[in-house]
């Protein structure tokens, strides 16, 4: 122990190295670290100081995703606290009204910070962008999004508010490595949890078609974590082409990866007919309009399909879902099972991104 440093006792959580990253995202997300306690390494382990036992659901989601860990109660060195948020970094420098406005949460791509701010903090935009950049001792530059993710090519509008440099990064999530632009290509780090999930569903020897593939963060997590596996990318951007391109090399994962640059129904219909045991539909906002496309590409026998839709917040998630089977069956599969429903993440104030992993069979 460092000198002058405090100890503390606290529940926590002794996880492998290689799963550290994704329970920290998971603890993240949910406000259970102990802010200002250090971790502790044991060997090949680390012990992750928690707020509290974990509900019996949460330790479901973490087994589902593949995390191993274990609860544990030990002693943490307690450094001194500084500004671990906006809020705290700014709440000197702004007045309550529109301190309250200001995000509770941001993506780190890389050395890049993306945020939304409205309308009311937009003449306030560069004191806040500099106070992401000290919190984020890495970040170079924050982006402001100025406009929704539309488009056939899922891309948004943005403007630089702090620091300097090209919008291109090189962004590190579970040993793999994606070189991408926000600007240009879809990603999002808050699916990171999902895509180890899905990665440790799929077994050897199975072919996946990833048929909204972007920059190849589930396609290239797959290759690296399965043997024998075969993963057709498709995306339709040319700019997520060219980066999913780099990353399979950067990653090396050319002999598990095939980039395709198409369109997903017909590269399904054309190219991947009866060939996948497993579809990746990560396209919430249009991933209905492919369910033709996933059937096709399926083996005859079936498989499983991993659906990914908007919910807005006034809609019932079951009956969303009953509809989907639905019309899965109306494609001609004898048995539909949509399994693992779940809210991933709220979308802005009036929606919800849930996801499925759908079983199909007998068509």
């Amino acid at each position: 122990m460092k000198e002058g440093l405090e100890l503390k006792r606290f529940r926590g959580l002794r996880v492998a190295r290689e799963d550290c990253e994704s329970l920290l995202k998971f603890l993240r997300e949910r406000s259970l670290l102990v802010k200002g306690a250090r971790f502790k390494r044991d060997g090949l382990w680390i012990i992750v100081p928690v707020e509290r036992q974990l509900k019996d659901e949460e330790k479901a989601s973490l087994n589902s995703s593949g995390i191993k860990f274990e609860d544990t109660e030990d002693e943490f060195e307690i450094q001194e606290a500084r500004p671990s948020s906006l809020h705290e970094f700014l709440a000197e420098k702004l007045p309550p009204h529109l301190l309250a406005s200001v995000p509770r949460s941001y993506d780190l791509i890389g050395e890049i910070v993306v945020l939304e701010l409205p309308e009311e903090l937009k003449e306030h935009g560069k004191l806040i962008g500099e106070a992401a950049m000290k919190i984020n001792k890495g970040a170079r530059l924050v982006l402001n999004k100025i406009s929704d993710i539309s488009g056939t090519f899922r891309i948004g509008g943005y403007e630089v508010i702090a620091g300097e440099g090209p919008t291109e990064t090189v962004h590190r999530e579970h040993g793999c490595v994606y070189k991408l632009d926000p600007t240009k290509v879809f990603f999002t780090p808050r699916l990171s949890t999902e895509r180890v999930r899905v990665a440790s569903q799929v077994r050897r020897g199975e072919t996946v078609a990833d048929l909204f593939a972007g920059v190849g963060p589930f396609s290239i997590l797959i290759a690296k974590k399965v043997q024998d596996v075969k993963v057709y990318s498709v995306d339709k951007n040319p700019s997520a082409f060219k980066y999913l391109v780099e990353n399979i090399k950067l990653n090396h994962v050319d002999e598990k990866v095939s980039a395709i640059l198409g369109d997903a129904a017909e590269v399904a219909a054309k190219n991947l007919k009866g060939r996948c045991s497993r579809i990746i539909m990560n396209l919430p906002a249009g991933s209905e309009l492919f369910l033709e496309a996933a059937s096709n590409a399926l083996l005859r026998e079936g498989g499983i399909v991993h659906m990914h839709i908007f919910v807005n917040r006034y809609e019932k998630v079951g009956e969303r879902i009953s509809a989907l089977e639905e019309r899965f069956r109306r494609l001609g599969w004898g048995t539909v099972e949509a399994l693992n429903v779940r809210i991933i993440r709220e979308v802005g104030t009036r929606s919800y991104h849930v996801a499925s992993d759908v079983r199909l069979a007998d068509r």
